[in-house]
């Protein structure tokens, strides 16, 4: 029996909420296991994803969810005005799922889009909310609106959208979620590039480890690309941001001056100042080595 309307709002809130909490003990990332077993809310199962793009879990009729796979860490289909482009399912304008998103459209309903960074592995971006149908093309467009952090999670249904309106504010969240899907896919394929370890220490807990970029992202050549990045504790990515150590074009580790002729308890002693001098773990790889030419550029501010 489908559930009303205010059922399923509830449904989305708890929805946003766990997504929340769970974004903050996993860097943002979930895994397609996790998203098909979903949560519970009063006792019931919610599935977020399933076997098809646009997911209704059992009793809903608007989709809770869609999602797309990528043939690459950036292919994330959103449009220069701050749409997501998202295609129907199959060739029927009048499937159930497409009919759901069209309803979506009409209700104002919010959706979470589940975006593949790699197989089995995605980012979550909500709210959204699908701003327009087009069956020629067999497809929908959706956006996501900061300024709906400023309404109260139980009003999301019966607020109207000004699309036209909105247009500034759209491209702004655009730009800061394809930033985000761009650093959660970069941590991702630099730590499996260097198995998942800190290329310092050997650490291999990846709760514990970040991806460093070499160049920082608001600089030129600062990608977030594999051969912009290292593999890093989050002590020893600290180290690398404050120039306490740096790494040089052939991958030797030097530590600050001062530092090695500073006395202090085990930490100094063992996590840095041992470090002079030894040779960084590098990616199984050698294509995802680290770009000598941005180490050097890198090592030249901690030597300067």
């Amino acid at each position: 029996m489908p559930m009303d309307e205010f059922e399923d709002g509830k449904i989305r809130i708890a929805l946003f909420q766990w997504l929340n909490e769970h974004s903050a003990l996993n860097d943002g990332i979930f895994t397609r296991d996790e998203l098909a077993h979903g949560f519970y809310y009063n006792g019931r199962n919610i599935t977020l994803v399933g076997p098809t793009g646009i997911w209704r879990p059992m009793g809903f009729t608007i989709p809770i969810s869609i999602a797309t796979t990528s043939s690459g860490p950036y292919d994330d289909g959103f449009t220069s005005e701050g749409f997501l482009t998202y295609k129907y399912r199959g060739t029927d304008p009048n499937h159930p799922d497409n009919k759901g998103l069209r309803e979506a459209c009409r209700r104002r309903t919010p959706l979470v889009y589940f975006h593949s960074i790699k197989p089995g592995k995605y980012v979550a971006v909500y709210p959204i909310f699908i701003m327009g149908d087009d069956p020629a093309n067999l497809e929908v467009k959706a956006a996501i609106d900061p300024s709906y952090d400023t309404i109260p999670a139980a009003d999301f249904a019966r607020q109207p959208i000004d699309g036209e309106s909105a247009m500034g504010i759209r491209r702004y969240a655009m730009r800061l979620t394809k930033m985000r899907l761009h650093q959660s896919a970069f941590r991702e394929f630099v730590l499996d590039a260097y198995s998942g370890q800190c290329a310092i220490c050997r650490l291999q807990h990846r709760e514990l480890l970040d991806a460093a970029h070499i160049i920082p992202d608001n600089e030129e050549e600062g990608d977030p690309i594999i051969a912009n990045g290292l593999s890093l504790c989050k002590i020893h990515h600290a180290a690398f941001d404050s120039n306490f150590i740096g790494i040089t074009p052939d991958y030797t580790i030097k530590v600050r001056k001062d530092l090695l002729d500073e006395i202090d308890g085990p930490m100094l002693e063992f996590g840095l100042k041992r470090l002079e001098d030894t040779k960084i773990i590098l990616p199984v790889s050698k294509k995802d080595y680290p770009d000598p030419e941005r180490l050097e550029r890198r090592f030249a501010q901690f030597a300067g």
